[in-house]
């Protein structure tokens, strides 16, 4: 090559792009390289071919944008409209107009920002004779999520990585990080602070009177046994709390039901929270009918 003569050379640049719309964030994957003839002397094209190749600079700030039917805003725009723009900043006497790609697609939505609440994923298992007491505790409960406003009619909640624990036989308070949705998101919170309140668990009994719900009219209903016993597993905190109330057991009795039945289903309708277990000495009753 010989320096001062004029030659053509075929160039690929990185591409960056500039002054997005106001409020705007960029949501599709338009060319990060666009490739063209150069014209020059061989001074000025050994230079250039030899440099370290800045990115080429897009200004998008005089590109008009249509509005789609789903609140995007998109343009198509032909490469070669920028080329006096990277003429200048090569610093290359010509160009030709041969870009590939010959277009540059942009893909434009609002950029908006929502509440949203945490979802706490989780495989914890306790010693025996321990479980969980309360509900886990996740702080924030909720994070400001920053993205585009149409991917968001999908997204409800942040999932956190899995917080995994065995065999606990006391509290856990530990970080856990978020799950990220996609590089057009941000978060306020980039992790969570979870505690797992642990407590010790014992069985208990309690005997329990059957209630019965009727709507056979002018008779009375009699159950046999009228209690039953109700074995359950408590924190003795929540034990020391419980009351004649704490526990519901009922059956249903249906007009239709002294046709067919010969006993009558028991179930356990109300129990306090913080249940670890419960199960009855019976699942039926006899009963009797009486005259009101």
């Amino acid at each position: 090559m010989t320096l001062s003569d004029n030659y053509t050379k075929r160039i690929e640049f990185p591409v960056s792009y500039s002054n997005f719309p106001k409020g705007m964030i960029l949501v599709n994957n338009p060319s990060n390289e666009i490739s063209f003839d150069i014209k020059s002397q061989g001074f000025e094209l050994a230079s250039v071919a030899i440099a370290n190749r800045d990115s080429i600079k897009i200004d998008l700030s005089n590109v008009d944008f249509r509005k789609t039917k789903f609140n995007r805003y998109v343009a198509a725009i032909a490469t070669r409209v920028f080329r006096y723009n990277i003429m200048n900043q090569i610093k290359v006497d010509d160009v030709g107009k041969d870009f590939k790609p010959d277009s540059l697609y942009l893909i434009f939505d609002s950029l908006i920002t929502k509440e949203l609440p945490i979802k706490l994923n989780s495989r914890i298992t306790f010693q025996k004779g321990y479980n969980k007491y309360g509900d886990f505790i996740v702080s924030p409960a909720s994070i400001k999520v920053k993205g585009p406003a149409l991917s968001f009619r999908k997204i409800k909640y942040i999932d956190t990585d899995s917080l995994i624990a065995k065999e606990l036989n006391s509290d856990l308070v530990k970080e856990v990080k978020l799950r990220k949705l996609d590089k057009y998101f941000s978060y306020s919170n980039n992790t969570v602070k979870v505690r797992v309140k642990t407590e010790r668990y014992s069985e208990f009994s309690r005997w329990v009177p059957v209630i019965v719900n009727s709507n056979v009219p002018n008779i009375k209903v009699k159950t046999f046994p009228s209690k039953v016993k109700l074995t359950f597993s408590m924190a003795l905190p929540d034990y020391k709390l419980l009351t004649d109330s704490s526990f519901k057991v009922v059956v249903q009795l249906d007009s239709i039901d002294l046709l067919k039945e010969e006993r009558l289903i028991l179930k356990l309708t109300k129990e306090p929270k913080g249940i670890g277990y419960s199960n009855m000495n019976a699942e039926t009753v006899d009963y009797i009918l009486i005259d009101k």
